[in-house]
This record gives C-alpha cells, structure tokens and sequence, in this order.
C-alpha cells in the first residue's frame, strides 16, 4: 500500500487546480485513487514511473488515471476532458487567489488540446487520460505548480 501511497502522492499534480491546499490535494486523489485500484491495479514499477511523471504504456495504468479523472469530474462518459468541469471547479476553490486561479485555467486551456487526439479506444477514455496526464504533468511546473 505505501507504493500505492507515494503514487497518490505523484498524483497531486493533476490536483493542484481542484483544492485548496496541498494536504487536501493528497487527500482528495489518494481517496479517488484507492477506490480506482480496486479495478486497475498497477504494479509497483508502473507506480514508480508515474511518480517520476511518466506514464506507463500499459492499459491498466491508463484506465486507473481515466478513472481518477473521471471521478474527480475532469473526464466525462465519453472519455473526454471536460475543461469547463475542471475550470469551475477551480473557479469554486480559488476564489481568493486570483493568480492560481488564471494559471489553472491557463493549463486547463492548453490541455483540453488532448481531446482532439485520435484515440483507439473511445469512449472508454483510458488513451486520452494519458494524454492529459502527460499534459498537465509537463505543463504544470511551467505554471507556477509543484509537482
């Protein structure tokens, strides 16, 4: 469980928009986290690569990050990033700071680039979950946002 425990931790990139600190950043993901391992479990190799911000080829590892996202409500049923779920969610936690705010939607913007992507496998939204990891991964240092 603590390999498990430190990916969540990696996690908390995708995280930074939807909370308000970072503990509650941990918090959030590794509860979203634990309930997507149930079906997509990964090993500890794929759990050190997403640590590291890459990641891993496998379907399992992909459908575990489609499955965070979907339950943290940035990816809806049809396996898309919903860009204006994550911006409200971002508008509701950082009423207060106006430049994390302008970053997030600065990221999120240049993110929902990932759904213009052809993908194999639809709906189910596991490749495109990749993508958007990857994106707001690499992009979030360049925002102001510790990974």
């Amino acid at each position: 469980m603590s390999t498990l425990l430190k990916f969540l931790l990696c996690c908390s990139a995708i995280g930074l928009i939807s909370c308000k600190s970072e503990a509650e950043v941990k918090q959030y993901f590794m509860k979203l986290g634990i309930q997507c391992s149930k079906d997509h479990q990964i090993t500890p190799d794929e759990m050190i690569m997403m640590q590291k911000h890459k990641m891993p080829d496998s379907e399992t590892a992909k459908c575990l990050m489609a499955c965070v996202y979907r339950k943290a409500t940035w990816m809806d049923d049809k396996g898309m990033f919903d860009n204006a779920a994550a911006q409200a969610m971002a508008e509701k936690d950082h009423t207060d700071d106006t430049t994390m705010l302008e970053n997030s939607k600065k990221l999120f913007e240049l993110c929902k680039s990932v759904n213009d992507a052809a993908v194999n496998d639809g709906e189910k939204g596991c490749e495109r979950a990749a993508l958007l990891f990857k994106c707001l991964t690499e992009n979030a240092p360049k925002m102001g946002f510790k990974i």
